[in-house]
């Protein structure tokens, strides 16, 4: 189970232009498109509704965060907020569609799964209540 966390795809990193004192530096900011978990699986502990992982696949799905006219929902974000680096895998269903590839897999879908699996901080972080 998972308390919701912000997962974004970043889009554009940039700092903005300004004068500043000697020795300091500009902040770094980045433009994202959000995520937000998917309401089909949730549980209730103890009066909390939380996340849960899918079931038999043990991993998270997400869904694209969508205004209501069905536009990608965006932000801007400071950099050094970035807590971690995740992997975000596409959900295919029982055939992939022949128009995906590589370099349009986390644009077209809006249906993705939060791989805990990558690698071991990851899996501790997030799968840390098994």
């Amino acid at each position: 189970m998972l308390k919701a966390y912000k997962v974004v795809q970043v889009r554009l990193i940039f700092t903005p232009v300004t004068v500043l004192p000697v020795g300091s530096s500009p902040p770094v900011y980045f433009y994202g498109k959000a995520f937000k978990f998917s309401p089909s699986h949730r549980e209730e502990v103890d009066g909390v509704d939380i996340f849960a992982p899918a079931p038999v696949i043990d991993m998270f799905m997400l869904n694209r965060h969508l205004r209501a006219n069905n536009a990608r929902m965006g932000d801007i974000f400071c950099l050094k907020d970035v807590r971690d680096i995740v992997q975000l895998v596409p959900q295919f269903g029982v055939r992939m569609d022949d128009w995906l590839t590589s370099n349009n897999s986390l644009e077209i879908p809006d249906t993705f799964y939060l791989n805990n699996f990558a690698d071991k901080e990851n899996f501790h972080a997030i799968l840390s209540y098994q």
